[in-house]
């Protein structure tokens, strides 16, 4: 899994959470836990949340493309780990 920067704290940790259950085929509750941070999560303290109606995704489809290829050729350039399995994932 790949994570960047730049983002609202709040939802770094919900994608990562979310990203996470995925990545371990966990289904999680979209009700947050009670935890130290609870109050940053207002007002509707769950883990996936709607967009404000006035946002617009600024991200194109080219755009998203770009990024992905770019992290494949990253990764594919990565010498592995000596004694950790690896196998080839096709997207």
């Amino acid at each position: 899994m790949l994570g960047g920067g730049g983002y609202t704290i709040k939802n770094v940790a919900r994608c990562w959470a979310y990203e996470t259950a995925v990545c371990l085929d966990t289904e999680i509750p979209n009700q947050l836990p009670q935890n130290d941070y609870y109050e940053y999560y207002g007002p509707d303290f769950n883990l996936h949340f709607e967009p404000k109606p006035d946002e617009k995704n600024q991200n194109s489809k080219e755009y998203l493309d770009f990024v992905q290829t770019k992290c494949l050729i990253n990764l594919k350039a990565l010498e592995m780990a000596p004694n950790v399995g690896t196998r080839d994932v096709s997207f």
